[in-house]
This record gives C-alpha cells, structure tokens and sequence, in this order.
C-alpha cells in the first residue's frame, strides 16, 4: 500500500509498544510486537488468528495487510488494537502468565480511571502506568510462586508416597475451610489448573495455599495431617508479624 502509517510509542504496564494510526483514524499494532509483549513469537499470532477466523467474525473484517510508516522505509504486518486484546485476553485463559498479569494490569487501570473521572481525582499518566506496572510485576511474581509451590508439593506427594488430592483437600480445608469439591460447586473457577488451585479465584487466597503447600513440602517428617498442622502455623505466624510489621509503619 501507498498510505504512510503515523507512529507512537505507548507503555502498557510497563511493556513498551509501538503504536500506528492510520489515515482513516484507526489504530493498529505490530504482530510481531503484540507477540513478544506476552513472550510469545510471531507464529504464536498467527495460529490463533488461524484458529479463531477473526477477520470473518462480525465487525472484525479488517484485511491485514503491511502498512508504511511515515518517514522511514519500514513496513508492519498490522492488526488492530481490538485484536491485539483478544490475542492476550486469549493467551491469558490459556494459562501464560505474562498474558494474565497484561490483561490484569489494562482490566484495573480502566477501573480505576472511571472510578477517578466520577470523583474528580487527577492523577497524572505517569502515576497510572506506575500503578498499572505495580498489578502486573505483583501478579506475575504471585503466579509463579503458586507455580514453584504446586510443583514442590507434587514431588513431595510422589516422594512420600501421599495422596495428592488428599492433601490438597486437607490443605483448602484448612484455610478456607471447604474441600476442593465444595468450592467447586460453590463456583469459585479461576480456571488456573496448571497450578493446582483452579477452584480459588481469589489471589491472596491462591498465595496463602500455595504457601501451604510450599510449607508442607519442607517437611521430612509426619503424615498428611501433621504436615498441614505445621504448615498453617507456619503461614499463620508469618501473617502476623507482617500484619504487626505494617501497623508499626510510620
């Protein structure tokens, strides 16, 4: 195509992305950029525009073609940004971390602009991208520690030869006090199987039985219950010093 492409550079929690706007006005992204944003290459990208037929879907019949950018020879293989968000809001349901701590950090910062507009607060764009690379960094660490304990706790089962649904349940029991099946029905899916814990979709509460489980596979010693006993009043004290901790803060 003959049409120059306007560009920008944008930060996203952090991430920084090129931007382009078109001369009609809209706004598209690199597919390669869009990719790598959630660690993921190219190819990733196009198998799912592949598999999801989006250009056929209603009001996705964009055609994607290579755009010229204004003032250099460069070109783009460009999608719009609509796309670019269901790629990683896509991503995320499928379990890849990056793409939920992305989805996670966007989903807040638009909450908490429309929160601000309706009371007048004023922030600046810096203080919302530091807010917004804060959720991401915060969700990241969180689900990889979920990951780390999950993985310990199964070598852990498998060494001593525990019941691993077993254990898990005394687990849940103990900190939320139902069983696996029970929060099931109650419909709290988060949909985060590969870390164990796809029945909690609260994250403080996923961390707090991910140490559990980090806590119970320390130990060299003692049955199921044992272990869980220990492991909660490991997890439990450590709460409280950081709960006295933060309340002596000046």
């Amino acid at each position: 195509m003959s049409d120059k492409a306007k560009r920008a550079l944008i930060q996203i929690a952090g991430i920084e992305i090129e931007v382009f706007q078109l001369p009609n006005g809209d706004y598209v992204m690199s597919q390669t950029q869009v990719a790598e944003a959630i660690e993921l290459s190219e190819i990733g990208f196009r198998r799912f525009l592949k598999e999801n037929r989006l250009n056929h879907l209603p009001g996705k019949g964009f055609s994607f073609d290579k755009f010229s950018i204004s003032g250099t020879g460069r070109q783009i293989n460009a999608i719009p940004v609509d796309i670019a968000s269901d790629f990683w809001m896509s991503q995320a349901f499928k379990g890849n971390i990056k793409a939920q701590a992305l989805v996670s950090a966007c989903m807040q910062e638009a909450l908490q602009r429309r929160c601000d507009a309706v009371f007048s607060i004023v922030k600046s764009e810096q203080q919302y991208e530091r807010q917004a690379i804060n959720s991401r960094v915060s969700w990241e660490e969180s689900r990889l520690f979920c990951t780390d304990a999950q993985s310990a706790f199964q070598n852990s089962c498998i060494r001593y030869k525990f019941n691993a649904a077993m254990a898990h349940d005394a687990i849940t029991v103990a900190v939320c006090g139902k069983t696996a099946s029970d929060l099931k029905e109650m419909e709290l899916i988060s949909g985060a199987s590969d870390i164990g814990l796809n029945h909690v979709s609260e994250v403080q509460l996923l961390v707090r039985i991910a140490k559990m489980k980090f806590e119970f596979s320390r130990y060299r010693k003692g049955g199921i219950s044992e272990r869980v006993n220990r492991a909660l009043k490991t997890t439990e004290h450590s709460l409280y010093q950081r709960t006295q901790k933060n309340c002596h803060k000046p």
